[in-house]
């Protein structure tokens, strides 16, 4: 048996103002829109509304449903999930997601497999060792400082730092979860490991994504990647086909 799980990028170009997208606040519901104002800095604005935009979008047309219906929960650490107890259609199959977001880059994955997690980060900043101590075991460390150039480092620190956020994120608790309690991977794109799936992938240059997705039985989970045009997200008429 496989199980799909679906990956969305979009980037934006160029820096965007919160009032270039005014005309889709709407798509927030009562207390989104309370968070979105509460937040002082305009790009934190902006970064929070393409999220919404993102993931709405695409569960909506996922589920055959308008973006402005799709509603979210929070468990006690802060992790989303689609609200299905405030719709009246009948869902058969359940979606869900998981959301991150560095810089310009939003990334989404969409699952039928409830832990779901996904990151992304800026991998073209160099990566500051002195912290891995803190997040990294002794094998995982080993891993990173065994690479004689650089580059190779700061591709096994990022590969390491996003697949622990993953989990992290997965299993719905976040840093509440000690990355110190469980390892990751350091190498291969795609891995299975013991209770997770990870797929590892650069969505465009100086970036570094990882999906963690936990294994359900002899399931095999297979990932697909798409890229959604900024353009298409702002106007409306990205094309799911999922």
């Amino acid at each position: 048996m496989r199980k799909k799980v679906e990956v969305f990028w979009v980037h934006a170009d160029e820096e965007l103002q919160s009032a270039v997208l005014s005309e889709h606040i709407d798509i927030l519901d009562s207390e989104e829109r309370k968070t979105y104002e509460r937040y002082l800095v305009d790009c934190k604005k902006v970064e929070f509304l393409i999220g919404r935009l993102l993931v709405k979008g695409l569960v909506g047309q996922k589920l055959g449903l308008s973006p402005k219906q799709i509603r979210f929960f929070a468990n006690e650490y802060g992790k989303l999930f689609i609200d299905y107890r405030a719709m009246t259609e009948t869902i058969k199959r359940p979606v869900f997601f998981n959301l991150s977001h560095s810089q310009q880059m939003w990334v989404c994955a969409l699952s039928e497999i409830e832990q779901t997690g996904i990151d992304v980060e800026a991998a073209h900043q160099d990566c500051v060792l002195e912290v891995m101590p803190t997040v990294f075991l002794e094998k995982e460390i080993a891993a990173v400082e065994e690479q004689a150039a650089p580059e190779g480092k700061r591709k096994v620190f990022y590969r390491l730092w996003t697949r622990k956020e993953a989990v992290m994120k997965a299993k719905g608790m976040g840093f509440s979860l000690p990355p110190l309690s469980f390892s990751v991977p350091a190498f291969g794109d795609l891995v299975e490991d013991t209770g997770f799936s990870f797929y590892t992938f650069s969505p465009l240059k100086g970036y570094l994504a990882s999906v963690a997705v936990a294994r359900e039985g002899s399931a095999q989970i297979t990932y697909e990647v798409s890229r959604i045009e900024m353009a298409e997200l702002l106007t409306g008429t990205v094309s799911y086909s999922g």
